[in-house]
């Protein structure tokens, strides 16, 4: 097989094990392997998991020293119709210079869209035979075990501080940095936690992951729906409309990576997640409620918010008093 130029396709749902699949081959003993990614936090977490013994670089990287091989794996390659065509062309670069002379070429993603899979076809002529292994495309591994579809941005931000919340960590995704920012110190004044990455920072919070302790919020930009391992997420919240479905699915990944539960609370419609309408009425319904006796409880009785269920996590002492 390796005597001509092949492509292979695979693709499966975020936490489905495409990383061991990669670490199987390493264990073969390939000695002639390259690993392209597109994310400087997931090849930095390849290199900590494999050792400096495996080839992963980036496409700048691979770019400034070329380097070839029999087999090459593209991972996270939907980014490469995202990107490759507006501010990263190199993308599309190292992929024809590096396929054109491997003997196989691997591609792995949990997302392949319509458009995406029609270029594909048009690949043919650049290889002798394309084959597809498809465990599950634009597919969740595990999926919420409630989703809500919020009115408003409004509704979302009153369930972030005075909501429901699991014994894991919230995760919230915000449309842009200053946002970010905004809501680590909001919820800094209401005495809780948080962590925050945003483009260009994804290495330092990796360095945070390490710590014992985690946080009552995580906030991020979409930069965390890529390339880090999160601790247990019970709570996701979307501050904007996200159309797109393959970073919705990615994003939502987030949680439930490990099989254990979590919510989703978002603004569009879900995408591939089963859900019944009149379910959604009585979720907000009751939400609202408990937002309403929040709200009464912190103008009239903030003391007993001190004890109650209602808040997400114990008050710190002179918040509300």
């Amino acid at each position: 097989m390796f005597h001509t130029q092949n492509l292979l396709i695979l693709t499966a749902p975020p936490a489905s094990g495409k990383t061991f699949w990669i670490e199987s081959l390493i264990a073969a003993g390939l000695e002639s392997l390259l690993i392209i990614s597109p994310l400087r936090a997931l090849k930095d977490e390849c290199l900590e998991k494999w050792g400096q013994g495996v080839n992963v670089v980036t496409p700048e990287e691979w770019l400034l020293r070329p380097q070839y091989a029999e087999v090459v794996i593209f991972d996270e390659f939907h980014l490469n119709f995202y990107w490759g065509d507006t501010f990263r062309p190199c993308l599309w670069e190292v992929f024809f210079g590096l396929s054109s002379s491997a003997g196989l070429s691997i591609l792995l993603t949990a997302t392949l869209s319509a458009p995406m899979i029609e270029e594909l076809e048009e690949f043919k002529r650049h290889f002798d035979k394309i084959f597809w292994l498809d465990f599950g495309n634009q597919r969740l591994k595990f999926s919420p075990t409630r989703y809500v579809k919020c009115p408003s941005r409004l509704w979302v931000e009153d369930l972030i501080t005075c909501g429901p919340r699991g014994k894991g960590v919230s995760l919230i995704f915000c449309p842009y940095r200053k946002d970010v920012f905004n809501w680590e110190r909001k919820l800094a004044r209401l005495g809780y936690t948080s962590w925050t990455c945003v483009g260009g920072e994804a290495k330092y919070f990796k360095e945070k992951l390490k710590q014992d302790m985690v946080p009552d919020f995580i906030i991020a930009t979409s930069v965390l729906s890529h390339g880090v391992n999160l601790p247990s997420i019970s709570c996701i919240f979307f501050l904007y409309p996200l159309q797109n479905i393959d970073f919705w699915i990615q994003m939502v990944a987030r949680g439930g990576r490990r099989g254990e539960s979590y919510e989703v609370f978002a603004l569009e419609n879900p995408f591939g997640i089963k859900w019944n309408r009149w379910i959604n009425y009585l979720a907000i319904l009751w939400l609202s409620l408990r937002i309403q006796i929040h709200h009464s409880l912190r103008e009239s009785a903030p003391w007993f918010l001190k004890e109650s269920s209602l808040v997400r996590s114990p008050i710190k002492k002179g918040i509300l008093s």
